[in-house]
């Protein structure tokens, strides 16, 4: 194909989506905002944890911390208790670090500039930068890779993918950097699925390989939650966010963390003082008097 056929079929691809998004898209309350600390909190949020449950997380915890500064400013207990039950908490740890860097230093606009803040890789990055600041970079996430690889036949190799995007993202020069990055995701979510593909209802199925013999793109599968350290890390966490900042005897803590069978069998002595430890290393708890207590040891270490 010629690199301006190319050039075209991209463009249309494009704008087919663009039209797409404008009737199709769900609402969700973190779309059409350009603040870069709620578009990084709603990205740090929507990692690994699907987009209805934060749906009803993002805006309570934007009342809660509304600014960078004030979630810098804030105790790591009150972060963590009101992060509990989003799963893996060093996220809300990295974010609280992120917003204390943007707070001494300002907001990072380039991509590699938000890059080096905590937590933020290069997905992250590309999609505060389009987001809050209309940088035209293409976002590779689970959906948007699947719809690459299925629509564009591009072979499943991060550098094509990325390459692959950007040629999407920069493919015309419509103003539109936010909704193409949320459109790009919306269509790998909804229409371009895992499994059961809306082939369909496409807006880009003409001239699609893929379509009606959509095969799954694999995906690497975590290993089974239950019984896991990071299922008991969750449980200690969440117990201790129950009570307000307040701590619990280890005893109790061990009593109720192991009551509740979802999170599985009882542990020994060495497996639960690794848990502890490894929560404490992270500065998720730290242990006093007799008792484990939510966040770090010194009040404001993590930033």
């Amino acid at each position: 194909m010629s690199p301006t056929r190319a050039s075209r079929d991209l463009r249309r691809i494009r704008t087919a989506l663009l039209v797409w998004y404008d009737r199709e898209h769900r609402s969700f309350p973190w779309r059409g905002l350009t603040d870069p600390y709620a578009v990084l909190v709603s990205e740090v949020m929507l990692q690994q944890t699907q987009a209805a449950r934060i749906a009803e997380r993002f805006p309570r915890f934007m009342a809660r911390f509304p600014t960078a500064a004030a979630l810098a400013a804030a105790p790591t207990a009150e972060l963590l208790a009101e992060w509990s039950g989003l799963g893996y908490n060093r996220r809300a740890m990295a974010l609280q670090r992120a917003a204390a860097a943007v707070v001494r230093d300002g907001w990072p606009t380039a991509i590699d500039g938000l890059e080096r803040l905590p937590g933020v890789g290069p997905y992250t990055a590309r999609a505060v930068a389009s987001l809050a600041f209309a940088a035209p970079a293409g976002v590779v996430d689970t959906n948007v890779r699947r719809w690459l690889v299925r629509r564009l036949a591009v072979a499943d190799a991060p550098m094509e993918l990325q390459r692959a995007a950007d040629a999407l993202a920069t493919a015309a020069p419509d103003g539109r950097a936010a909704d193409w990055t949320h459109a790009t995701m919306e269509f790998g979510a909804s229409v371009c699925r895992s499994r059961d593909p809306r082939c369909d209802a496409c807006p880009v199925a003409d001239g699609c390989p893929s379509r009606g013999v959509a095969a799954p793109v694999p995906v690497a599968r975590q290993a089974p939650l239950r019984g896991s350290d990071r299922a008991y890390r969750g449980a200690v966490v969440r117990q201790l966010a129950r009570w307000n900042g307040d701590g619990l005897a280890d005893r109790e803590l061990r009593r109720r963390v192991e009551a509740d069978a979802a999170v599985g069998p009882g542990i020994d002595d060495d497996r639960w003082a690794r848990v502890l430890a490894a929560l404490e290393h992270d500065g998720l708890v730290h242990r006093a008097g007799g008792e484990v207590r939510l966040g770090a040891a010194t009040i404001g270490a993590c930033v």
